[in-house]
């Protein structure tokens, strides 16, 4: 029989209070009534400790509040240089350093915290000089998160003012990329006050007066400006710097200045432009090969190649088809130094070229074709090294019943490329051998022997295009047609309404773009801002053309060119 302690010890292990004067602390009660009435206290405690799956309750979607600050929102004749800003919950950054847009911008960032870790307040210490009679904005955009689900609290900014007034005129926008369909994000638009120290210098040099971001749209908006004249402009800002490299940036402008209240809305559209010619110093990548680098557009003249003793070197000059690059060869020479004359416009300059390598390019001829060659396409020999002579006896090609096809072998002028001519005939197989010694290099190298079989298809794999292209623009346009992956597979020059006819293209999906050409230089040009040129229009078809062998698709472009 347990004594009464022990019956007491087990409410002890279970932590459960008897008060003095529970029955069941009277020592008069009949003790099996006490352990009818333990047994029962068990039951109850055994069915409360059970494990189970906790329902939980719905999802907490709902976004931190602000609910105070120190000074206050909106705040006027601020001298502070201490904010601190309270929110009903724990709340952390998201992407902080992207998302927060401080306009006017201030040379030294403020300290903000949190970092890393969650907290019922943001902490913002400045120390930068603040501007007189100046609202300033603080945009975290989405980065203030509740700490719990991650919920943002969308477009949160706080504002004040150094003045006697907050600031409460605004300007927006939207913008674009002058070239291609697909648009950059997170793009900065940049307002400075024309003012005695305003010039189109200061773009390049100074931080803007207001500023805003695109974040992850391409809508921008700035807020809170004072009343006056503003240029604006849209940057691809690759530095984060919020100052026009033209090296790496992209810029979008008007040829005007806004006024603000006046201008509300304002549309940019953005390109690289082509930056200044400059001549990088030569750089031998190989023996008897000069590279020179540039930037810009190549409008230099190689002059002379001359020794250390003014000696004339005979050279060969290529242009890089892919870089911005001039490749000078020459033969060999008994010197460790080279000077190369060029001239620019109306100057001239020589330029030194150490020599240390000791080993030589070799050619390496690569021919595109390989099992199937396409109605569009033309057999070409490319090679590491210029081509200087080609013997037309050496190349042979034949059909399938080994009978000579009669061909025609184009030079290309930049010596870097053959290309072989012939009429294609559908459904048919060709064998081509190239002999040792029908192509010799720069340096005297001959090629080995090179064979290769390939096919035409029928001309029922292929599909047409025909398109009807109707515009009223006086200048003429450029109509390129584009695979899937944006290359162009073929291009037009059209000067007034025509039908183009795109032929045995290989099935797949194309579109169109049109390039109004209001220089007629024959290509698409970028703007500058300088000399206030905007890039020329670009207008894509709106719509994706799915062709399918042996089909024949009649489209037609309407190319209106929107202001």
């Amino acid at each position: 029989m347990l004594k009464n302690n022990k019956i007491f010890n087990l409410f002890q292990i279970f932590e459960i209070h008897i008060p003095k004067n529970c029955f069941f602390a009277n020592q008069n009660l009949n003790m099996s009534k006490r352990y009818y009435f333990i047994i029962l206290i068990l039951v109850i405690i055994s069915s409360c400790a059970r494990v189970g799956t906790p329902t939980g309750g719905p999802k907490d979607e709902k976004p931190p509040i602000s609910i105070h600050a120190t000074p206050d929102f909106e705040s006027i004749r601020f001298k502070e240089n201490k904010i601190k800003i309270y929110f009903d919950e724990y709340i952390k950054f998201k992407d902080l350093n992207k998302q927060l847009i401080i306009s006017p911008p201030m040379k030294y960032a403020p300290e903000i915290t949190p970092v890393g870790t969650a907290s019922k307040f943001i902490s913002i210490k400045i120390l930068d000089t603040l501007k007189e009679n100046t609202t300033y904005t603080f945009n975290f955009g989405n980065a203030v998160t509740d700490n719990s689900e991650g919920n943002p609290l969308k477009q949160f900014k706080y504002l004040f003012s150094t003045g006697d007034y907050i600031d409460s005129l605004k300007i927006s926008g939207n913008t674009r990329d002058a070239f291609t369909p697909v648009n950059d994000k997170s793009i900065s638009v940049l307002l400075y006050e024309i003012d005695e120290k305003y010039s189109d210098s200061t773009i390049y040099k100074e931080k803007p007066d207001y500023l805003a971001s695109t974040l992850d749209s391409t809508h921008f908006e700035i807020t809170n400006i004072k009343a006056g004249n503003y240029a604006i402009f849209a940057l691809k800002d690759k530095s984060n710097n919020m100052i026009f490299n033209p090296k790496e940036d992209k810029i979008g402008f008007l040829d005007h200045s806004i006024q603000i209240p006046g201008d509300s809305i304002v549309n940019l559209v953005l390109s690289q432009e082509i930056p200044n010619f400059k001549i990088e110093n030569p750089i031998e990548i190989q023996k008897n090969h000069i590279v020179i680098g540039y930037e810009g557009l190549w409008n230099a003249q190689i002059n002379a190649l001359r020794d250390k003793n003014g000696n004339s070197i005979p050279y060969l000059v290529q242009k890089d088809q892919d870089k911005d690059s001039i490749h000078v060869w020459y033969q060999e020479v008994l010197t460790d130094s080279l000077w190369l004359d060029i001239q620019h416009e109306s100057s001239k300059k020589s330029y030194p070229a150490r020599l240390r390598s000791k080993i030589k390019d070799s050619l390496n001829l690569v021919l595109n074709t390989k099992s199937t060659l396409h109605f569009r396409d033309t057999i070409t020999f490319t090679s590491s090294i210029p081509m200087i002579k080609f013997d037309a006896k050496k190349f042979y090609l034949i059909d399938a019943d080994s009978l000579p096809v009669p061909f025609q072998i184009i030079e290309d002028p930049n010596k870097d490329k053959l290309n072989i001519d012939f009429e294609k005939k559908a459904s048919t197989k060709y064998h081509l051998t190239v002999l040792p010694g029908a192509i010799t290099d720069f340096f005297g190298e001959e090629n080995d022997t090179i064979q290769n079989t390939f096919s035409i298809k029928k001309l029922e794999d292929y599909g047409d295009l025909i398109i009807s292209v109707q515009s009223e623009e006086i200048k003429p346009l450029i109509i390129e047609l584009l695979n899937e992956k944006n290359e162009v597979i073929s291009s037009v020059y059209c000067k007034q309404n025509q039908e183009i006819k795109f032929t045995t293209l290989i099935p797949g999906k194309y579109t169109l773009r049109a390039i109004l050409d209001e220089n007629e230089n024959l290509k698409w040009d970028p703007g500058s801002f300088l000399i206030k040129r905007q890039p020329e229009k670009v207008i894509y078809y709106n719509k994706t053309i799915e062709l399918r062998a042996n089909w024949t698709i009649n489209e037609e472009f309407n190319v209106q060119i929107v202001p």
